[in-house]
């Protein structure tokens, strides 16, 4: 994973807020663009909100060194984006929107915890070779 900075380096500070924008960025698309909802700024700030802390938890651990839990948890949220998209376009007698939130925030919170099982398991088989030599 070359392309993410190494453990505790400066360059996590900048990805903090970016990658905070572009995910309120998609929330905000699918709300406003797609469901065509009206425009909310509570809503916004809730969404800044909700982005800003998802990226500071996936970021932190990114900037502890665990690397695995920074890529699942980001394809799980990329793929919960995905989802919570695609009920858009379901007809589900206004319960689009709940029903497209609860696959992102399960699909989110399913990449967190196996990020963070495969970052265990890749600690123990790194702990058990050191034991070993």
């Amino acid at each position: 994973m070359g392309f993410l900075p190494t453990a505790k380096s400066k360059r996590w500070s900048f990805w903090i807020p970016v990658y905070a924008l572009v995910l309120w960025l998609l929330l905000i698309l699918n709300r406003f663009v797609l469901l065509d909802n009206d425009f909310s700024p509570l809503l916004l700030a809730r969404y800044a909100a909700l982005a800003l802390g998802a990226s500071i938890v996936v970021n932190g651990f990114g900037w502890l060194g665990a690397q695995l839990v920074w890529l699942i948890t980001t394809a799980g949220i990329l793929a919960g984006l995905g989802f919570m998209m695609a009920y858009t376009y379901r007809e589900m007698s206004g319960w689009e929107d709940l029903a497209g939130f609860l696959m992102f925030v399960m699909f989110a919170l399913g990449g967190f915890a196996a990020g963070l099982l495969a970052e265990g398991i890749f600690w123990l088989i790194r702990h058990r070779r050191r034991r070993k030599l």
